[in-house]
């Protein structure tokens, strides 16, 4: 069995234009979360997907792989489908690691590769507990209700009950993401703008790995600051 991370990274983002090239204490939010992945030890490869030349360039001047899918795609999950085929090497499993999560933890990447090879389920993700009703009410959270058996029932951006948090790491069993982009959008993932409900409305299983806390990610400017006060205060 084979894994491969894939981190998508895009120069627009109408938050944060630029943010991969965002310096975090004088490294790149991209150079750090791409060094933050190898030191995953059940990957095999990890890539960058990127449409932008400014971004590749700079993610093979650090010593990182870069692959280049082109056109317009429906979700992040398509686009990680079609970075797949430029890879020239086929894997069992794909990670999607967000571009914008410079403090992710490796052991949970470790731990959403061993759930996908020793449970066989489809997909695999995160959540971990809300952290009070301001986050239950806030559109900006993705929430999810788990089943008794450890699997996805619903994903929402409207508050859910007994719903955790849900944090947007992704694992696929490969055959399973070219399935996902080879299907049109769903009506589910049109209405609340969540890719991950094609999959549940097409009858894919997504196990839950829970953790404690949700990753600390830069979304707008003013995270910088809060990535660098968390990596001071931990050296």
């Amino acid at each position: 069995m084979s894994a491969v991370i894939l981190i998508p990274a895009r120069w627009a983002s109408t938050r944060f234009p630029g943010k991969p090239l965002a310096l975090i204490a004088g490294i790149s939010l991209i150079q750090r979360v791409y060094e933050r992945a190898q030191r995953a030890r059940r990957a095999k490869a990890i890539f960058v997907a990127t449409d932008d030349a400014r971004i590749a360039e700079h993610v093979t001047g650090f010593g990182g792989k870069v692959v280049q899918p082109r056109g317009d795609f429906q979700s992040g999950g398509d686009r990680i489908a079609a970075s797949l085929n430029l890879l020239g090497e086929e894997f069992d499993e794909v990670v999607n690691v967000q571009g914008d999560e410079p403090l992710i933890d490796a052991a949970v990447i470790d731990n959403l590769i061993d759930t996908l090879e020793t449970t066989k389920a489809d997909m695999a993700t995160l959540a971990c507990p809300l952290g009070g009703d301001e986050e239950l009410q806030s559109r900006d959270i993705v929430k999810v209700v788990a089943a008794l058996d450890g699997t996805a029932l619903y994903f929402s951006r409207a508050p859910l009950a007994g719903a955790l948090r849900h944090i947007g790491l992704y694992g696929y069993q490969t055959a399973v993401l070219r399935k996902l982009a080879a299907l049109p959008p769903s009506p589910l993932e049109r209405a609340e703008s969540l890719e991950q409900l094609r999959a549940l409305q097409n009858g894919f299983r997504i196990h839950l790995l829970q953790t404690s806390k949700p990753h600390l990610g830069v979304d707008r400017p003013e995270d910088v600051l809060r990535v660098e006060q968390e990596l001071a205060k931990h050296g």
